[in-house]
């Protein structure tokens, strides 16, 4: 037996969304990349006879990759649908070439072609982005919009998809939820999907800020700021409510929905201008993004939340700054979408991952 060390190991099970748009598991270990990773079907939990060796089901019912093939890659078995023979039914290796195991670690991440956008429907404050291709786009993922002409004022932002419909068109449901809308569509851009890093804390793109007695600043992504942390404007005169440029303000509370990301303020802006995205053609000369920044801890206990009681007082750790990166394993899609063996819906995989201990001579 080779000496060698489990790395992480778990089960995931597969639901309409996932087998679209592949899985990503989390090694506890920050060490290297492993040398060999498996995972295997195991049918349903309601049914034991489900998966491997199901008779009359032709699906993949394992996937491995090992150290030296090329990211994305991966070689399985097939089995075929055998009524007669449930116990034997018929195998066949199989490789892939992409969409299927790949190793990376989040603080250096892979990259991804750009993709192009034929429109995007800001005007009507949808904001679904057109596009022939989307790609290895899920739900979920982050973009970059850049080149959008005649909306050049969202070039340069980042965003969440919340939507997609493969090769017709992607949703930017954060955007879309805060209620901005522009002035015209976008009618031709290009759309780069990204794996943001997790250093925390980081800035978050303003959507939209509502001028009320306790304003609430939206996000075009899903936010990771706390309750009772304080934070910090950049707001561009461009932008609009320039009184909020360069000031402090305590968090109330936080939404982080399928489709909304928010912040609530303890900060009146209900005498402020509003907040309004510059305009295309302004953009097209150069402008900032308006930002929201980490500022400061508070003390606990909290006035805003006498229930923590904490002696002596301390300070709000849910908002420290650290390094949260990890090493992430993807199950592409392509694992689950082999052409006349695709896997369903409440099936079971269980996944191994190991780096072999380094010896000599043998």
């Amino acid at each position: 037996m080779y000496p060698q060390q489990m790395i992480a190991g778990g089960n995931f099970t597969l639901t309409e969304a996932l087998i679209l748009s592949g899985v990503e598991v989390e090694l506890q270990s920050q060490g290297p990349t492993p040398d060999f990773i498996e995972i295997r079907s195991l049918g349903k939990a309601t049914d034991f006879n489900d998966g491997w060796g199901e008779p009359s089901d032709a699906q993949a019912i394992e996937w491995w990759w090992a150290r030296g093939m090329p990211q994305q890659a991966a070689k399985g078995i097939l089995q075929s649908s055998e009524g007669s023979t449930p116990q034997l039914p018929a195998m066949t290796s199989y490789t892939i070439t992409s969409s299927g195991i790949s190793c990376y670690d989040t603080a250096n991440p892979p990259t991804f072609a750009a993709l192009a956008l034929t429109a995007i429907t800001g005007s009507a404050g949808t904001y679904v982005v057109s596009m022939a291709n989307t790609g290895s786009i899920a739900v979920g993922d982050y973009v970059l919009l850049y080149a959008t002409t005649g909306e050049l004022q969202i070039a340069g932002y980042s965003f969440q998809v919340t939507a997609v419909t493969a090769n017709v068109s992607i949703t930017l449901g954060y955007m879309a939820s805060s209620g901005t809308v522009l002035a015209a569509d976008a009618t031709a851009g290009f759309v780069k999907k990204y794996i943001p890093n997790r250093y925390y804390p980081k800035e978050k793109r303003i959507a939209n800020i509502t001028q009320a007695a306790q304003a609430v600043v939206s996000f075009t992504e899903k936010n990771d700021f706390t309750a009772g942390e304080q934070v910090s404007f950049r707001i561009p005169t461009e932008w609009g409510m320039t009184q909020l440029n360069n000031v402090k303000a305590r968090v109330l509370s936080v939404t982080n929905s399928a489709t909304v990301s928010s912040i609530t303020l303890d900060l009146d802006t209900s005498g402020y201008s509003a907040f309004v995205f510059p305009t295309s053609a302004v953009a097209a000369a150069g402008i900032s993004p308006a930002v929201a920044v980490p500022s400061a801890s508070m003390v606990v206990p909290d006035p805003l939340n006498t229930s923590l009681v904490l002696q002596p007082p301390g300070t709000n750790l849910l908002d420290a700054f650290d390094n949260r990166n990890s090493r992430v394993i993807f199950f592409g899609p392509g694992l689950f979408n082999v052409s006349g063996h695709a896997s369903e819906a409440l099936d079971i995989w269980h996944w191994r991952a190991f780096k072999y201990d380094l010896f000599n001579n043998a």
